[in-house]
C-alpha cells in the first residue's frame, strides 16, 4: 500500500517537473524568434532609411524650361538640377548661377535672368547727358550728371533737384524749379534758356 502511493507521489512529481521543464522551454523558444524577428525589423529599417538618405529634395526656379521640385543624389550639383529641369532658357544669366556648387537637401535654386535693356527701335537707349551748350535739359529726366551742367547748380543742388522730382512726382512747368530750395530767382534767370519738362 505504501509503495504504490510512493509510486504515485513519484509519477506526479515527474509528471510536474516534465510540464515546468517544458513550460520553461516553450518561453525561451518564443522570446528568442521574437527578438530575432525584432531586430531584423531593426535592421531592414535602418537599411530602407540609409537608402533614403542617399536621395534629396531641392526646388529649381527662374529661367529653366521645368521649374519644379526634383530628387537628386547627395553630391549632385546645382547643372544636374538643371539638367533635370529642362535646362537653361534663352534669358539666364549663367554668370550669377554657379552651376559647380553642391546641392543640399531642401535647397532652392533660383536660375537668375537677365537684366532687361530698354530699347527704342530695336536700339538701346543711351543715358542723358547733355553739357552746356548742347541743347535743352529736361528737368523731369535728366539725373544729376546733366543738372549739374546748368549755370548756377553744382552737384548738392542738382541732387536736391532729383530728391525734389522724386518726392513731388515731377515739375507742370519749368516755373516749377523755383520751389527747390537753394534755386533762386536769380539763378533761375540764368537757366530757363536751357530748361525744359
Amino acid at each position: 500500500m505504501m509503495e504504490e502511493r510512493r509510486k504515485k507521489i513519484i509519477l506526479i512529481v515527474g509528471l510536474a517537473l516534465v510540464m515546468i521543464v517544458g513550460s520553461f522551454y516553450s518561453f525561451w523558444q518564443k522570446n528568442s524568434v521574437s527578438e530575432h524577428v525584432t531586430t531584423g525589423e531593426v535592421m531592414k529599417g535602418a537599411k530602407g532609411n540609409e537608402e533614403k538618405s542617399n536621395e534629396i529634395v531641392i526646388y529649381i526656379s527662374g529661367a529653366v524650361n521645368k521649374p519644379g521640385v526634383f530628387k537628386l543624389a547627395q553630391n549632385a550639383r546645382v547643372i544636374d538640377a538643371v539638367t533635370l529641369a529642362g535646362g537653361l532658357t534663352p534669358e539666364a544669366d549663367v554668370t550669377k548661377t554657379n552651376m559647380a556648387q553642391l546641392v543640399k537637401d531642401g535647397m532652392h535654386i533660383n536660375v537668375v535672368a537677365k537684366a532687361p535693356v530698354s530699347q527704342s527701335n530695336g536700339t538701346s537707349t543711351p543715358p542723358v547727358s547733355i553739357g552746356k551748350g548742347q541743347g535743352m535739359i529736361n528737368i523731369n529726366s535728366a539725373d544729376k550728371t546733366a543738372l549739374d551742367t546748368l549755370p548756377g547748380v553744382g552737384p548738392a543742388l542738382a541732387e536736391r533737384i532729383v530728391e525734389y522730382r522724386q518726392t513731388n512726382g515731377g515739375f507742370s512747368d519749368i516755373e516749377g524749379l523755383k520751389k527747390v530750395p537753394g534755386v533762386s530767382s536769380s539763378k533761375f534767370e540764368k537757366m530757363k534758356d536751357k530748361i525744359t519738362i
